[in-house]
């Protein structure tokens, strides 16, 4: 797929996980989130993703996040998804009036109230002019792109082409073609003309392969991009750590959920740049659950609780960084206590939903066996000598 060499030669074409959907459970009572400010924290293709997320396990944020979503598919060139989204949010509408209609009382208490006069406004209009003219726009520079690419590689030289690549492997992602996306992005491998630019080509590469949830994937080009950094003086310490995030949402979603915890922490956040995709906020509740359910006490303590480069990104979630403490404290009736206030949080979350029962059992089994006391040493040595002497004495009296 990749001319050149950095391990990228003749490997498969990414494809999208197809995979079995799985069946997440409904959030009835989501935590109190102000979903425009939430969806402001990512740009692009993880925004939508989370907001369509939302309104798939929430009922209650149904109706708003598709309409959040609506207007943010309107910046891309996806129309079809324009279309299905608007069915979609249609469908809730109708199905939220109708159970109104049924159920009056309910449309009147405070609660439903604002509701229902939202769902007396109807769905917002289908844009049908935007629909036409985003179809023309994409045909006509998906044209003008390809010319412009046939006509750099005849007489420019490599960074003009690499350039040009570059945009079309942004139009094919704004467009939401992420196979495409990434067949352009490797094409630039061979026409980078120094060290950044291959980099930024790992990057793209890393970035797509997320949205596509190909996480073996991202593990390799990022293994490549650490292998190519380590080449130079200037990339060898600046490179790694920028990829920490990468590392660890491609390690939980493989479920190996302690490598995974590792990665997380060694984020360093005055160098953090991937809150596009996942927001510092995010980071602190990946990496506490990630670490509570896997972690030896001594690490807990030493590389996640205490951990000075990590605090800022706790600060900014401080209700992970209680559930840590209460649990290495002994708290337990309070560990628990806190883990079951954080979990319709979580479960709105896109890439740590899929995990949730999974973590949360982890480290419910952890709690169970921190509530056994354990048997000192000499204590089982005196309990097996009285054991001993019992049987003795039984021996000696049957004889």
């Amino acid at each position: 797929m990749i001319a050149g060499s950095f391990g990228l030669k003749d490997r498969k074409e990414d494809v999208e996980s197809d995979a079995t959907t799985p069946v997440f459970p409904t959030v009835a009572q989501p935590s109190s989130i102000h979903l425009p400010t939430y969806a402001n924290r990512y740009t692009d293709i993880p925004r939508l993703n989370r907001l369509k997320f939302i309104a798939k396990v929430c009922p209650k944020l149904r109706v708003p996040a598709l309409e959040l979503a609506i207007n943010h598919i309107k910046t891309t060139y996806n129309v079809k998804l324009y279309d299905e989204l608007y069915k979609t949010l249609s469908a809730a509408i109708d199905k939220k009036k109708a159970q109104m209609d049924m159920d009056e009382a309910a449309s009147t208490s405070k609660g439903n109230a604002s509701q229902a006069g939202y769902i007396k406004k109807g769905a917002v209009p289908y844009d049908a002019y935007w629909v036409e003219d985003n179809t023309m726009e994409s045909t006509l520079l998906q044209q003008e792109l390809d010319a412009e690419l046939n006509y750099r590689k005849a007489n420019s030289g490599s960074a003009k082409v690499r350039l040009i690549l570059e945009e079309i492997g942004d139009y094919h992602l704004k467009s939401h073609n992420l196979k495409m996306a990434v067949k352009y992005y490797g094409r630039a491998r061979q026409y980078c003309t120094n060290s950044d630019n291959v980099i930024n080509m790992f990057r793209n590469l890393i970035r797509v392969s997320i949205y596509m949830a190909n996480w073996w994937h991202v593990l390799t080009y990022i293994e490549d991009a650490k292998k190519y950094a380590f080449g130079f003086d200037n990339l060898s310490q600046k490179v790694p750590p920028r990829l920490n995030c990468a590392a660890g949402l491609a390690n939980m979603g493989l479920k190996i959920y302690k490598t995974a915890a590792h990665c997380f922490l060694l984020i360093p956040f005055d160098r953090y740049d991937f809150d596009n995709i996942v927001a510092p906020e995010d980071v602190s509740y990946y990496a506490g659950l990630c670490a509570l359910a896997t972690l030896d006490q001594e690490m807990l303590d030493l590389g996640c609780i205490n951990s000075e480069g990590f605090r800022p990104f706790f600060q900014l979630s401080p209700q992970v960084l209680s559930l840590l403490t209460t649990f290495h404290a002994g708290d337990l009736d309070h560990c628990l206590l806190l883990l079951h206030q954080i979990e319709d949080h979580v479960r709105l979350d896109y890439y740590l939903a899929p995990h949730v029962d999974t973590l949360f059992d982890m480290i419910k089994v952890r709690i169970q066996k921190k509530r056994v006391p354990k048997v000192p040493p000499a204590a089982k040595t005196t309990q097996r000598l009285k054991i001993i002497n019992e049987r003795t004495k039984y021996s000696h009296e049957m004889n």
